[in-house]
């Protein structure tokens, strides 16, 4: 008798947790490394990943020619060709290292996700959010999946985070997202909730209020629009952890969340490209996963940037993942490298910073560029602004916001009107719109700033 296909979902999924947990001893070991030994296991996972890319990816083929895998070092590294999204989605088949994971096949995947998850009985594919324009679609095969799932779970294991009560989880809705589908392959050993955070914000309250979490995770939009319906009394509950990932935690939304509920806000970093960077019980710093991946801070022109100094973009390797080469792959964070050796003992580096990304700068006639700190600035000091969205005008900005208390509208656009004027725009026309609950994308994530180009 044959399977259906969430049978055949079920067992694959049983047989690829039971290799997970076979792993996670090993990588929660290489927390404990020291910087030769995660020196020494890149270097290793590199030469495997290009010897792979050249032998089985006909775009890399031809990119990597002249490089002698076998000899790679560190050393090496900068003189390998960068690739960017365009590049990867264009040649999209002759990326990948199977011939049957064709784009189409693929993009059908992600536009209606079948039962089974597994493709073809061995892939997994996942859909970045296209905060930045444009789709980005990746493919890993099992032992991928794994390995990316224990570079999270590692750190819950050394931090000794607690998995009691029930968790909610307020992050992308059912689809190919990195965040879904990794709780659809290793489903926690605590209840879990799903809510889309794209719900009409009083139905995720009454939700919440329904279901009384122990545990939250999710989108710091949301979060940060979650405590003031808290301090508005609409919002009960009593969560004894919180966690973040997917957006830039800003400073004024950690404090507006940790003033709602006195805890500890859990921020972390993660790319559906491979990396995530994760929090330590040392500080707020997100450590990087520097045995599995190669992260890069460079500036505009790709030149590398020292610790302590603000990325203009990173240039990403997936060690792991040999199905779908990213060799130096170009993502538009922006990030702050912490040059101080983390007090935990972990001697992989951290990132204290995530600014945003590069594509949120605004740029006008005659080569005028706003910084989006040069509009978050004030609109982050305001007390009663929980949450804003600023859409690029042909001379200026229209912020809509979300408020949780009086907002003089006229001061805060006078304040963002100095503001543009510093950076050179004349004349800058500003308009802001109070407003109830702010558009989110499909994955449930918020595109804080909207350029012109974009609309």
């Amino acid at each position: 008798m044959s399977l259906t296909s969430a049978e055949t979902f079920g067992k694959l999924r049983l047989r690829q947790g039971a290799a997970r947990d076979a792993l996670l001893p090993r990588l929660l070991a290489q927390l404990a490394w020291s910087p030769d030994q995660l020196r020494a296991e890149r270097e290793r996972r590199m030469r495997l990943l290009l010897a792979t890319a050249k032998m089985r990816s006909p775009w890399h083929r031809e990119r990597l020619r002249h490089v002698d895998a076998d000899a790679f070092t560190e050393a090496d590294l900068t003189a390998l060709p960068t690739m960017t999204k365009d590049d990867l989605m264009d040649n999209f088949d002759g990326v990948v290292t199977d011939p049957r994971l064709t784009r189409s096949t693929v993009d059908a995947y992600v536009e209606c996700p079948p039962e089974n998850l597994y493709l073809l009985g061995e892939y997994l594919v996942c859909a970045s959010g296209g905060s930045s324009g444009r789709r980005g679609v990746f493919v890993m095969d099992r032992d991928a999946f794994s390995t990316m799932h224990c570079e999270i779970l590692r750190w819950g294991v050394q931090n000794q985070i607690p998995m009691h009560g029930s968790w909610a989880n307020l992050s992308a809705p059912r689809g190919a997202h990195i965040s879904w589908t990794m709780l659809a392959v290793f489903p926690p050993p605590i209840p879990i909730t799903s809510i889309p955070p794209t719900l009409p914000l009083a139905e995720i309250v009454q939700r919440l209020n329904a279901l009384q979490p122990s545990r939250i995770s999710g989108y710091a939009s949301t979060f940060a629009l979650l405590a003031g319906e808290t301090w508005a009394g609409r919002l009960h509950i009593a969560p004894t952890f919180i966690s973040t990932c997917g957006e830039p935690l800003l400073p004024e939304a950690r404090e507006a969340i940790e003033r709602a509920w006195p805890l500890h806000v859990y921020n972390f970093y993660g790319a559906t490209e491979g990396p995530y960077a994760m929090p330590c019980r040392a500080g707020d710093a997100m450590h990087l996963p520097d045995d599995l991946c190669y992260v890069e801070p460079v500036d505009e022109a790709g030149n590398p940037v020292p610790p302590g100094m603000p990325s203009a973009k990173l240039l990403l390797t997936n060690l792991f993942n040999l199905t779908q080469p990213l060799i130096r792959y170009e993502v538009t964070d922006q990030v702050v490298v912490v040059p101080e050796a983390c007090p935990c003992g972990v001697a992989a580096r951290r990132i204290d910073q995530v600014l945003g990304r590069m594509d949120d700068t605004f740029t006008y006639p005659g080569g005028v560029c706003v910084h989006p700190l040069t509009i978050r600035a004030p609109l982050g000091r305001h007390r009663h602004v929980a949450e804003y969205q600023v859409v690029q005008t042909p001379r200026g900005v229209c912020v809509r916001f979300c408020a949780i208390g009086e907002v003089d509208a006229g001061a805060l656009a006078t304040t963002i009107v100095t503001g543009l004027r510093g950076c050179g725009l004349a004349d800058p026309d500003v308009s802001l719109e109070q407003v109830s609950e702010l558009p989110r994308q499909i994955s449930g994530k918020m595109k804080r700033f909207i350029p012109l180009a974009a609309r």
